[in-house]
């Protein structure tokens, strides 16, 4: 069993992720059922079956909420953990799972209690820094890691270095949007012909959106007629919108389709993510894929290894400053070496690391 707030069509790192792997772990010899528990969404069926895959919608909405303000994001909370302590063993033992695969976003004392007693394996998906590691070593007897920097994360913070296991984010090379499909999203989202940054993902403190635009607002001095274009929901509500409407060249475009984000990338000059609390972002990936220059968030190895002249020091404004000026002086575009996380690559992987735990498996 699969447990993840987010799967297609919702948008998303996580979305992305399952939806890339579940249909083909579900394709394994080795795999006899694959059930895939996420959030209920509007105009979606509450479950589907597709071979040995089987889609159930039965959380209460939560992280899928486009704005979360503060009081219903505290009682979908609620919500979630009873649905959790109330519902979540029956469902084990009806379709007799043999292990739980959980994205580390769903947390909580009543969740992480009945995953403790639920006598299956379990294995946590770490996919950013967010997720306080030592919580999960009761929970999880195995931990895995998207990336070298959130496998270093876990085990600085308590998890044992043992059980943890690094499995790259999959990602299949995005096509590259036509010069007709990057005019057409321009001039629906009314950007004209000028150059443009991009932003694209949450809009969350985490993610520097804050520091981004108190960068541009100083960087656009030099750069009068470039703008910084946001794409993504709006987390932070009306005190983002207040700061981005305050700030001379600023467009948010809200929530856009992933193939619109697409193009969007391949129109811009940058793309910018100054975020605190990355993995390693599928944006970043799909921008370079494309040939678009990028701001990377600081402190992932891989970044730092293969795109070292695209990286931030540090996420602040001065930093995002020092950086857009090197980046936006730089004639060739990024390179990273995409193999590494291929679709296939990645369920093999997977596939093992399901079949080795079996053997090694916490005592319940």
């Amino acid at each position: 069993m699969i447990i993840t707030a987010l799967y297609p069509p919702a948008v998303g790192g996580a979305a992305a992720y399952f939806g890339d792997i579940a249909p083909e772990l579900a394709q394994r010899d080795e795999v006899e059922q694959l059930v895939v528990l996420t959030e209920r969404m509007p105009g979606q069926p509450c479950q589907w079956t597709k071979g040995k895959l089987r889609l159930l919608r039965y959380l209460p909405t939560r992280v899928s909420l486009p704005q979360r303000r503060w009081m219903a994001h505290a009682m979908t909370y609620v919500l979630a953990q009873l649905w959790f302590a109330t519902r979540l063993p029956a469902l084990v033992r009806q379709h007799r799972v043999d292990l739980i695969h959980f994205h580390t976003r769903y947390r909580g004392p009543l969740f992480q209690a009945v995953l403790r007693g639920s006598r299956v394996l379990v294995i946590a998906d770490l996919r950013d820094k967010m997720t306080d590691p030592a919580r999960l070593v009761g929970v999880a007897d195995w931990l895995l890691c998207c990336s070298e920097g959130v496998q270093r994360f876990a085990i600085e913070g308590g998890f044992p270095a043992e059980r943890t296991v690094l499995i790259p984010i999959p990602l299949t090379p995005p096509e590259i949007p036509s010069l007709e499909m990057v005019s057409d999203v321009r001039r629906r989202y009314e950007l004209g012909d000028g150059s443009y940054l991009l932003f694209v993902g949450d809009i969350t403190c985490n993610k520097g959106v804050y520091d981004l635009l108190e960068a541009y607002r100083r960087w656009r001095l030099g750069h009068p007629q470039v703008r910084l274009v946001f794409a993504g929901p709006n987390r932070e509500g009306e005190r983002f919108l207040s700061q981005a409407r305050q700030t001379a060249g600023v467009i948010y475009l809200g929530r856009v389709p992933h193939r619109d984000a697409l193009a969007l990338m391949r129109g811009a000059k940058i793309v910018a993510l100054p975020s605190r609390s990355e993995g390693l972002p599928r944006v970043i990936l799909e921008a370079v894929a494309l040939g678009t220059r990028v701001v990377c968030p600081p402190g992932i190895p891989e970044f730092e290894r293969h795109l070292s002249h695209f990286v931030l020091p540090g996420v602040s404004a001065e930093a995002i400053m020092e950086t857009l000026d090197r980046v936006w002086s730089l004639k060739s575009p990024p390179s990273y070496p995409l193999s590494e996380h291929s679709v296939d690559r990645v369920v093999e992987r997977l596939a093992e690391v399901y079949c080795n735990c079996q053997e090694h498996a916490l005592p319940r």
